[in-house]
């Protein structure tokens, strides 16, 4: 059975007070958990959905049987899923014994909650599941048909109900007590934008914060709430697509090069931030572009990948595998190292499993 949730009297902010620096690496991803479902289907289960190939939906209630149908057979494939879900599973990958890894975010109490956190803790990963008992668990079907289409059917639920309240439960609370680096993605600028204000805003001066572009939709139409936030974000990731477009959003000109992009949001990004801020632009096959500080503007070659199954996941595979390895180190290069080698492992297998 699910508690109701306990609202703690503790301030975010006096963290800064209680903070040990000498404890062993500690990283903790903030975003929406989905349960994913892969599975080979027949057309006539799309259309007994009101499904089509190659399309994607938000899910409607009438999609529930559907969800509970694939979950439970034999034939899906399942996947602790959601950008930062991700991340982490491939950060504790890359961290193995030495530290804690945890993921926090809210779900259902369900069969769906069940499986992804058993799946979490088989991984290493800390869990710190926000139950809320009245809303489904975040789930996304992926249906195969035909020749390599998809239909996708997606319901966030509880995913998307992340608040600044479940900051102060105990569980999260003493999880960021201790954490050495803080990883949000940026579709919470959409549902959830408080909960990364907060982050931006109070997080320990020792903490590093993390921050994902996302997707392009975020950066087109959520731009002036992401203008309030980079300035705060040490390490920020997005890829070619999220780059151009908040460069053209901020700008109001659709001209600019990929130079020119990247140059104007690490502007951004250093503008108030006393931190060695950190840029890491990922461009598929194309070179990895990062800019650190003020002037270090590097770029890296990626080895091509002959075996591609999936680029579902590379880049949030990326990102963990960097957080994971520049808390270890500090050094860009190794944890860009460290991030393209995770993605070229990634793309060869489906979905985001973390390699055995």
């Amino acid at each position: 059975m699910c508690s109701q949730i306990l609202k703690n009297n503790s301030d975010f902010s006096k963290l800064k007070d209680q903070h040990d620096t000498n404890e062993s690496v500690r990283l903790l991803f903030v975003g929406s958990p989905l349960l994913d479902i892969s599975i080979q289907t027949e057309e006539e289960t799309l259309r007994q959905y009101g499904l089509k190939r190659d399309d994607c939906i938000i899910a409607r209630e009438d999609h529930s049987p559907l969800f509970q149908k694939i979950f439970r057979n034999p034939g899906s494939r399942l996947a602790a899923g959601g950008s930062a879900q991700n991340a982490a599973r491939i950060a504790k990958w890359i961290v193995k014994d030495k530290g804690e890894v945890a993921f926090a975010g809210c779900t259902g109490c369900d069969e769906y909650e069940i499986w992804m956190k058993s799946k979490l803790q088989a991984e290493g990963v800390l869990p710190l599941y926000v139950k809320l008992p009245d809303v489904s668990t975040g789930v996304c079907a992926c249906l195969l048909s035909g020749e390599g289409d998809r239909s996708m059917c997606c319901r966030q639920g509880a995913a998307a109900l992340f608040s600044t309240d479940h900051l102060s439960l105990d569980f999260i609370h003493s999880n960021l007590n201790r954490t050495q680096c803080i990883f949000v993605e940026g579709y919470f600028i959409v549902h959830s934008p408080k909960v990364v204000y907060t982050f931006a805003e109070h997080r320990l001066p020792s903490q590093i914060f993390s921050l994902s572009l996302s997707a392009e939709y975020v950066c087109r139409s959520h731009w002036k709430s992401l203008l309030k936030v980079i300035p705060k974000v040490d390490i920020l990731f997005g890829n070619e697509t999220e780059v151009r477009t908040l460069a053209t959003a901020i700008g109001g000109r659709d001209d600019f090069t990929m130079d020119e992009s990247v140059k104007r949001i690490h502007r951004l990004q250093t503008s108030e931030n006393t931190h060695s801020s950190i840029f890491i632009v990922t461009r598929g096959s194309k070179p990895l572009i990062a800019v650190q500080g003020s002037n270090d503007y590097q770029v890296f070659d990626i080895q091509p990948v002959d075996n591609v199954v999936d680029s579902v996941g590379c880049g949030d595979a990326l990102s963990g595998a960097f957080l994971a390895e520049y808390i270890q180190s500090r050094d860009v290069v190794s944890a860009v190292h460290a991030g393209i080698e995770a993605a070229r492992r990634i793309i060869q297998v489906p979905g985001c499993d973390p390699p055995l």
